[in-house]
């Protein structure tokens, strides 16, 4: 059998069938997709969990109506995912299957090849940056370090790895370091004729001054101006997201990712640990929940989402794993928060623990991904016992004094039909399902507070939502001790600050790395916010409409990658790369201080250092 797959010139979805020696009806193509399906001809839909899908064909072409992306046209990440066909005696039947066409292919955009000849080769652009013209030979690019510092210089091991730079406590240019009342991850570098002269007053100060020395080191080489840097970050908050529910990445895999952080000076790592598609930390209190809740596959309790296929695939965390990545991360300056996102969001775990819904409810909801029923109860007892349990051991085996609980994309009917909930509310004296939210964020919050957390949330948490989604969001009641991730749209980081709330800056429009680059069919994204260039990261004024007042509220500004279009990790680097790098410099800046030009010019030398370690690059 096989199977070729085309979005026809009005925008279908097609499979054709060739080579079948099997009756339609006794066979059932399996697949996932980022778009959900509209309408069918010539098949119909045997199974749906999600834009998870089991079709039966009724003809050798079977042709489906889409949900509509915003630009009106689709790509790479639009096709079915880990396809397969399985036969009535429910085994897997060989299928060769053509790679994606388009009838109306959109071309590859060609960028314009901006360049400067002078430009300052470090990214984020420090705030002082004073270089002459005259130079030191650092013969061998050798650094003489003191001994004590061994340990220190060993952090930059996998980084300096391509790199003729050595940190050494015998030969080179020696480097000496003093600790000054600086602000925190604030230094200074003077590059002297006979050494070099670093002041800090924290890890994060002195853990810079490298980062910033290796790259200048990578572009003079082994004549290094003479001169003086200043710099500090303008957020504390500089983070990246990386969703490890819809794909499993390895510890190695996010090591790597945090090899990438640390060269831009970002310093918090978001860990988005569960969804309606996997729970990845293992929990003492709910063993269960990895057991089954980590692994998916055709004929498990968790179907194939997001092109895992066939077979069994998945894993989660240990908590030896976790505390591995925890001082990984702290030796490269960054802090990890974990995320467990509920209520919603919680379709693998109420399969493993269905006892967290009121059974007795008369209502289906269903979200924005399709899930349904995807919503733990806070009205029934066994929801308070499990939110005490999970979240004492989070605090236990995270060090960071933040845990991130989700709380987007609560479908609005997800509490309605429940008797438990109608009782709840008359006792508790509650008027709205927006008022039962909030009474269940502040117990979470109280929970945490125990522990000496704090609690962090996405927008929904604390406000209205902005994207007519069918989603449910806040009453306005919620403490204000909530730290919240505006993401839907900038103007709701605005909303938040203007409300009192500490916040963290994540707009879908311009920091969602699973957005596609632009419309081209061969791209791979999704685009519900937007369509993102690396230039249109570079060129965002995030604070620019923010009042004194209002910028005290805002802790940073974080990107994120969401993984249901990354089926294969070979898509994983050019989605990243080099957007976040253009995140880093506004992250630390709070806007762009140089032309792009110049930042592009940066940017390419420093990409192709990366390059050597390994990552790829969307061109820009």
């Amino acid at each position: 059998m096989e199977i070729h797959l085309i979005f026809t010139k009005n925008n279908k979805l097609k499979f054709s069938i060739l080579n079948n020696q099997y009756p339609h009806g006794d066979f059932k193509i399996c697949f996932s997709l980022v778009y959900s399906i509209q309408e069918i001809g010539g098949g119909t839909i045997s199974k749906k969990v999600g834009r998870y899908y089991e079709i039966h064909s009724e003809q050798d072409e079977v042709i489906f109506t889409l949900q509509e992306p915003r630009i009106g046209s689709y790509n790479l990440s639009c096709g079915p995912e880990g396809l397969f066909v399985i036969g009535k005696n429910n085994q897997i039947i060989e299928c060769e299957i053509n790679s994606l066409k388009f009838e109306n292919p959109i071309p590859q955009i060609s960028y314009s090849d901006d360049y400067d000849n002078i430009f300052d080769p470090v990214i984020p652009l420090p705030n002082i940056l004073k270089l002459e013209k005259e130079t030191i030979h650092t013969k061998n690019l050798n650094f003489k370090i003191s001994p004590k510092e061994k340990d220190f210089f060993k952090n930059f091991d996998n980084l300096l790895k391509v790199s003729d730079i050595k940190f050494n406590v015998s030969t080179g240019h020696s480097i000496f370091f003093i600790k000054q009342n600086l602000r925190s991850e604030e230094y200074k570098i003077n590059i002297k004729k006979d050494s070099i002269l670093i002041e800090y007053s924290d890890y994060g100060g002195k853990f810079y001054s490298i980062i910033t020395l290796v790259q200048l080191l990578n572009f003079y080489n082994t004549n290094l101006p003479l001169g003086i840097i200043e710099d500090r970050p303008s957020l504390n908050w500089r983070g990246m997201h990386l969703d490890c529910a819809r794909q499993f990445y390895t510890i190695d895999e996010i090591k790597r990712l945090m090899n990438y952080m640390c060269f831009f000076k970002l310093n918090r790592f978001h860990w988005h640990l569960t969804d309606n598609e996997a729970w990845r930390v293992e929990l003492d209190c709910y063993p269960n929940l990895t057991k089954v809740g980590a692994f998916r596959g055709y004929d498990h309790t968790i179907p194939p989402f997001y092109g895992t296929g066939y077979n069994k695939t998945g894993g989660y965390y240990s908590r030896s794993q976790i505390n591995e990545l925890i001082e990984y991360a702290r030796q490269r300056n960054i802090e990890i928060m974990p995320e467990i996102d509920l209520p919603a969001h919680s379709w693998t775990l109420l399969q493993v623990m269905p006892e967290l819904r009121d059974s007795s409810s008369n209502v289906i909801s269903e979200d924005v991904g399709n899930y349904t029923d995807n919503t733990i109860n806070p009205a029934v007892e066994e929801t308070n016992i499990f939110l005490k349990n999970i979240l004492e051991e989070l605090s236990e085996i995270f060090l960071f004094n933040m845990i991130h609980v989700g709380v987007d994309e609560r479908p609005k009917e997800s509490w309605e039909g429940s008797p438990k909930v109608i009782e709840y509310m008359k006792k508790n004296k509650i008027e709205s399902f927006d008022e039962l939210q909030d009474d269940y964020m502040n117990n979470i919050i109280s929970i945490l507070k125990n522990s000496n957390k704090l609690t962090a949330a996405w927008n929904e948490a604390a406000l209205p939502p902005h994207n007519d989604i069918g989603s449910a969001g806040s009453a306005g009641k919620v403490d204000k001790n909530c730290i919240i991730f505006a993401w839907e749209h900038p103007d709701v980081g605005l909303m938040s600050a203007k409300k009192g709330f500490k916040t963290v800056l994540c707009p879908g429009h311009k920091t969602y790395f699973d957005m596609a680059y632009n419309n081209s069919t061969f791209e791979r994204g999704i685009c519900w916010a937007a369509t993102i260039e690396v230039k249109e990261v570079f060129d965002w004024k995030p604070l620019q409409d923010y009042e004194t007042d209002d910028l005290k509220n805002v802790l940073g500004i974080q990107g994120q990658l969401w993984s249901e279009t990354i089926t294969n990790k070979d898509y994983f680097d050019k989605m990243i790369n080099p957007r976040l790098a253009a995140l880093a410099e506004i992250a630390w800046c709070t806007k762009a201080k140089r032309s792009w030009p110049q930042f592009r010019s940066s940017l390419l030398n420093n990409l192709e250092y990366l390059s050597k370690l390994g990552w790829k690059f969307h061109n820009f």
